[in-house]
């Protein structure tokens, strides 16, 4: 079984800016998937990014063309999973918005979403409520700001703008963050069709780039995965392996999905190929666990260690919860791993905040202090075998 949070760090907060749709139940009644030349793309990408900067040298007081870099900054942190990428993203919105603050929307959202993918949410928040004093009533500012309010755990002004979105016929990243909602509030069989709306929509719409297509097949196979349903998962997850084959979340998605399953060969390799494509640390303690599957103590250790160098790279405020949980799970750095926590949850206390404290509470040896967290955790209803694990082993029920 999964034992990581779906949200995620540059995964779920970047990828809304896509979108795509379909009621269907069948993973077999997918819309054929065109071919997509992804080094293509990715050439494309890096060559629109020279031409703008070039341009901002010449005009550095223009606005268009840094918010241009904004979003194709942002466009290649989604495709390479480059952590620099997005503050260089967030660098270039301000400078736009310095530049011109009138008429300038989007450099606010791309503000907003680069301040997601740095686990800036109170910033996120205010750019946000900026974007949307633009225009009150549309939707896509509207749902960019409840995105932003899950992520905060403020699942009640969340829950008002979020019942008024829920339409199947809004825009596909409108879709997909009504979906996380949904998921969210324990609807799960919702938010997988509204997910699949959106996921068809995409695909239909002329000109998405291959990361966003491929993003909506991850989701579903990561919401699939949460649920306990590997069946559904192992489609999804080789559906979106299709159209971006190298991209490091799928193949990180994948190794969970092996590892869920027991098969410590296969998370290996996805592991491994997550090493080779990406940045994220994740794929060492992976490749560590897939390793005890397989009887292989001392190349788990080695890996484990490797994750530990590399996460000390990046500042404690922005450790992953899922290395977090990768660190209690193995016993190891609990005192900072609670630290963490307990700093996290008193700006963000959402269901995975809650969950997180509490399992490094239980391994801290705290035990009535972890159930009454992981009561927090559980009382919005959201369906996660992750959860039940934890709940389980803390002799907490709903």
């Amino acid at each position: 079984m999964s034992r990581y949070p779906t949200i995620g760090f540059v995964v779920a907060a970047l990828a809304l800016v896509a979108g795509a749709a379909a009621t269907a139940r069948s993973v077999a009644a997918k819309p054929a998937t065109p071919r997509y030349d992804i080094v293509a793309e990715r050439a494309m990408r890096d060559a629109d990014i020279a031409f703008y900067q070039q341009r901002a040298l010449r005009d550095p007081t223009g606005a268009l063309d840094h918010l241009h870099l904004a979003a194709l900054y942002l466009q290649r942190a989604r495709e390479r999973a480059t952590p620099a990428d997005i503050g260089r993203a967030e660098a270039e919105a301000r400078i736009s918005l310095a530049n011109r603050r009138a008429h300038n929307g989007e450099a606010w959202h791309e503000l907003a979403l680069a301040q997601v993918g740095q686990h800036k949410f109170l910033e996120a928040r205010a750019s946000a409520e900026s974007l949307l004093a633009g225009d009150a009533s549309a939707a896509g500012p509207r749902s960019l700001l409840g995105e932003i309010d899950l992520e905060l755990g403020r699942y009640l002004e969340a829950d008002t703008i979020f019942t008024a979105l829920d339409r199947n016929a809004a825009e596909p990243p409108v879709l997909a963050r009504v979906a996380r909602w949904a998921s969210l509030r324990g609807n799960s069989e919702h938010a997988r069709n509204l997910l699949i709306s959106a996921r068809e929509k995409a695909h239909r719409r002329a000109g998405t780039p291959a990361e966003q297509i491929a993003w909506y097949d991850l989701r579903l196979g990561e919401m699939a995965l949460a649920t306990g349903q590997l069946a559904d998962a192992s489609s999804r997850l080789a559906m979106a392996r299709d159209v971006a084959p190298d991209d490091p979340r799928v193949l990180l998605a994948l190794s969970r999905l092996a590892l869920a399953r027991r098969d410590g060969t296969k998370a290996l390799r996805f592991a491994t190929d997550a090493m080779n494509a990406g940045e994220d640390p994740l794929a060492f303690a992976l490749a560590s666990d897939a390793h005890l599957l397989l009887g292989d103590a001392t190349d788990a250790e080695r890996m484990f260690r490797a994750f530990e160098t590399a996460i000390t790279a990046a500042p404690p405020s922005a450790w992953h919860r899922q290395w977090r949980l990768e660190l209690l799970d193995r016993g190891r750095q609990v005192d900072a791993v609670l630290a963490q926590a307990t700093d996290e949850l008193a700006t963000r206390p959402d269901v995975y905040g809650w969950d997180q404290y509490a399992w490094a509470l239980h391994r801290a040896g705290r035990d009535p202090e972890a159930r009454r967290a992981m009561r927090e955790a559980l009382k919005w209803g959201t369906e996660d075998v992750m959860l039940a694990d934890h709940a389980r082993a803390l002799s907490v029920s709903r």
